[in-house]
């Protein structure tokens, strides 16, 4: 069988009849279950048919070196980890190097290089997750060499001898800008983005919930690799709900919004809070298709709040997207699952 990336001496094909004892060799090695899977997971080779030879959407590989079979690969489109939604075109992947005698020359850097240039030449992919767990700094230092970098805790996210334990998410972003926490030195340029935006100064928002100033909120801002920025979401923390009181982007269609909600949703998965609510107006068609793709359920309609607001903040329009008069906001809210375990 032809291999599906060649790199080097390293080649990669699909699984094929028979290499289920390869892998079977490998998933009976405590030194490999040690990171794989975990010691006390006996794998037989039934069970190896049943766990790797699945008719379904993942891409399963045989990886060798030299010719010769050493490990295991998996990668697979990803929509979402832990209740968090991932920008469109999302990928992750699982590996092993399942002969010890590979380990430590640098194979499973190259490995996971090959896989991030086929992701992103092949199959177009724009993300690519990783979820270490915390204690594993092997693996952890190998995907920081390749580019990854970690951008929050899953607590409670993989199940290992015995154990629920915490995983870094770490993330391999192809955009063409960065994600950043919202601090002092940005507060003049997202409020002049902001403004531009919406046509009238955003540094206070009036919405059902209260008034907010720009520089009282958390957020998080898109920004170029020049330093222009490219979107902005800001949110307030309140009796254990996260409320989004903006999302901005200067482009649509680019995974920005994308990229902006997944970093407070995360922010939520890490301090355990599992409701997460956004207000938007009844006009923004495009906001409420954006936010139920990401699960969110509208769950109120205020009625006339624009109206309130604007006795406050005249300078709100009256007409909104296509042409559609601006009343009312729509209360939405995202349940996230508890990440507690037994």
């Amino acid at each position: 069988m032809e291999p599906i990336i060649k790199s080097g001496e390293l080649n990669i094909r699909y699984l094929k009849d028979g290499d289920e004892n390869y892998l079977l060799k490998w998933l009976t090695d405590p030194s490999v279950l040690s990171y794989y899977e975990g010691k006390d997971r006996r794998y037989t080779k039934e069970k190896v048919i049943e766990d790797f030879f699945l008719e379904d959407d993942e891409i399963r590989c045989l990886v060798l070196y030299k010719n010769n079979p050493i490990g295991y690969i998996q990668f697979y489109s990803l929509r979402e980890i832990d209740g968090i939604s991932l920008p469109n075109n999302s990928y992750s992947m699982d590996q092993f190097i399942g002969e010890t005698s590979y380990w430590n020359q640098g194979i499973g850097k190259k490995l996971v290089q090959s896989i991030v240039h086929y992701i992103k030449m092949t199959l177009k992919g724009s993300f690519i997750v990783m979820d270490p767990q915390r204690w594993n700094k092997r693996a952890i230092c190998c995907y920081e060499k390749v580019g990854f970098r970690s951008i929050g805790i899953l607590p409670n996210h993989e199940y290992h001898e015995g154990n629920w334990n915490d995983c870094l998410l770490m993330v391999k972003d192809l955009a063409t800008y960065d994600i950043e926490p919202l601090n002092s030195l940005h507060l003049k340029q997202a409020e002049d983005f902001l403004t531009s935006s919406w046509g009238s100064s955003r540094s206070e928002m009036v919405i059902s919930t209260g008034t907010y100033n720009l520089h009282e909120l958390e957020g998080f801002v898109a920004l170029s690799t020049t330093g222009e920025m490219k979107g902005v979401v800001t949110f307030k923390r309140n009796d254990g709900v996260i409320e989004i009181t903006s999302l901005d982007r200067a482009l649509e269609n680019q995974g920005i919004g994308s990229r902006l909600m997944m970093m407070v949703e995360l922010i939520a998965v890490e301090q355990q809070i599992l409701l997460i609510k956004v207000i938007t107006t009844n006009d923004n068609m495009h906001a409420l298709s954006f936010y139920q793709r990401k699960g969110y359920r509208i769950k109120e309609v205020i009625h006339g709040a624009v109206d309130r607001a604007r006795q406050v903040k005249p300078e709100i329009p009256l007409i909104g997207e296509r042409g559609i008069p601006i009343y009312d906001e729509l209360v939405l809210y995202k349940q996230l699952s508890p990440c507690f375990n037994d």
